[in-house]
């Protein structure tokens, strides 16, 4: 045996030895693993190390990796995919959504109860919960709610609900002790206070006493940004998205790192600042995409209406943030929008030259026909929100025309303008004259999504060496009917390498 050999031999056990020593923290089997490669690899398991993807492949090669404290995770057959990446939200907005629950359709004690436990479960500990609508007189029992129906659903939250004309209000326990009223508690009017045979209080209350309770209520101010954020963050993880790419109108790249220091963020968030920041952003050493694997910013936005008299201001900004090496997207509100942003970035590109800026084009799906072949010549993105624009009856967007002219597309939801729910967008761009596969619509929520963002070494598929961001999915949407994709929900969300999100 030659020399070359036998050291060929001694470094393949070692190899071996160290291989086999690698102990998966988590291992999902039995499943229909598309990985959104390029090459389009599926496979039947996946492990997970710390928060990188391990290796992917069949069953018995994956369970290799399984040690005594691995977590495996039987998927049943069920469809995996890299977690969604959302292209085109407000983030904040979306967590203000949960400032108030709606219990007008309520009809029963149960319906209250069940409305109210789904409204909690994505809001942070301590996070009042605020509403009204509801209306005894027109439920089946006819009887008035109390705390002990809500205590069990709402035991992190204070909860102050008003009935349908405002006078009467719902409140838990832990609101109750906040207006600091108890059996002891004595007022000028008793009936102010519902007070069950023993004397405690219903949480019913009336009047003066309501505002003993809602006087605690702290009010809107810049500190909720947190409350707001992780509101956010806990329904995106219920819907399977674990990116997000922020392009609300606030600066708050440091709210979202302290929360993610703090281990309250389940979403990753590409952070972008106004246009008009760019000379601040850059001073501070800031390119595209600069941060960590949870928070990065470097990216700008602005808005255009397409009413604008002149564009050489617009142009003079963008390309002085371009050198700078910031990634620049620009809001065109319509089809002219469209047009001059599209002729914008051509004129930067003209004046800096070649490199690898991203440039991207929000609400492209608003873009005039002639205007769609820019997008690939120019190697702009298309970043369009397919279900906020989808209605039946309304033109089709044409997604196939402009994938098809080299273009590369990436896709978000634009909420809270609509729901953040990407199945839904999804659905709306495989639905249609100018509809494009299923294949080629995951890959805008994930891999290209990534791509937009300047990630695409890092998430977006599911390959060894990535970022574990993945979600399992209650119906093979490759393989159903279009319609069946808004029935589809969402099993079990991991970002990071942890179990986000696992369903009821």
């Amino acid at each position: 045996m030659t020399l070359l050999l036998r050291c060929l031999l001694i470094v393949l056990v070692l190899y071996g030895q160290h291989y086999s020593q690698v102990r998966a923290d988590l291992v999902i089997i039995n499943a229909t693993v598309r990985t959104m490669s390029p090459a389009g690899r599926t496979a039947q398991a996946v492990a997970i190390a710390d928060n990188k993807i391990l290796a992917v492949g069949t069953d018995r090669e994956i369970t290799a990796f399984a040690g005594p404290a691995t977590e495996i995770i039987d998927a049943r057959g069920r469809l995996v995919l890299p977690g969604f990446n959302d292209s085109h939200v407000h983030f904040t907005a979306i967590g203000n959504i949960f400032s108030s629950v709606d219990l007008s359709g309520v009809r029963s004690h149960e319906e209250l109860v069940t409305k109210i436990a789904e409204f909690a479960r994505f809001l942070p500990e301590g996070r009042w919960i605020l509403g009204r609508g509801w209306d005894h007189q027109k439920w089946t029992q006819k009887v008035s709610p109390t705390k002990k129906l809500i205590d069990a659903v709402t035991s992190k939250n204070p909860l102050l609900v008003y009935n349908a004309d405002g006078k009467t209000a719902l409140v838990n326990s832990l609101a109750l002790a906040k207006g600091g009223i108890s059996r002891a508690s004595r007022i000028s009017t008793e009936s102010e206070i519902e007070r069950d045979a023993d004397g405690e209080p219903t949480g019913i209350l009336r009047g003066p006493s309501v505002s003993r309770v809602s006087l605690t209520i702290p009010q809107p101010h810049v500190q909720q940004w947190p409350d707001l954020i992780e509101t956010a963050s806990n329904y995106a993880a219920s819907l399977g998205v674990t990116s997000v790419q922020d392009v609300h109108s606030d600066e708050l790249s440091d709210t979202y790192r302290a929360l993610a220091a703090r281990g309250k963020l389940k979403t990753r968030v590409y952070d972008c600042a106004p246009l008009s920041s760019w000379s601040k952003v850059a001073v501070a050493g800031i390119t595209a995409a600069t941060g960590d694997g949870m928070v990065r910013t470097g990216c700008l936005k602005h808005f255009s209406d397409g009413d604008e008299e002149s564009t050489d201001e617009l142009v003079r900004d963008i390309a002085a943030a371009d050198k700078a090496g910031l990634q620049v997207m620009m809001h065109a509100i319509g089809p002219e929008a469209n047009a001059i942003v599209l002729g914008v970035f051509e004129r930067v590109i003209a004046a800096n030259g070649p490199r690898d800026r991203r440039f991207r084009v929000e609400h492209a799906q608003n873009a005039r026909k002639a205007d769609l072949p820019r997008f690939a010549r120019s190697q702009i993105i298309a970043s369009m929100q397919p279900w906020l624009f989808y209605r039946p009856g309304r033109p089709e967007t044409d997604f196939r025309t402009l994938l098809n002219s080299g273009a590369r597309l990436t896709f978000g939801s634009d909420a809270s303008m609509t729901d953040l729910d990407p199945l839904l967008g999804i659905f709306a761009a495989v639905t249609g004259n100018g509809s494009i596969s299923v294949d080629q619509a995951v890959r805008a929520f994930t891999a290209d999504a990534a791509y937009a963002e300047f990630q695409e070494n890092v998430k977006g598929t599911i390959e060894p060496g990535k970022l574990a961001d993945i979600v399992i999915l209650s119906e093979d949407i490759f393989r159903v009917l279009p319609a069946k994709l808004r029935e589809t929900r969402v099993i079990l969300t991991i970002m990071d390498g942890k179990v986000v999100y696992r369903s009821l």
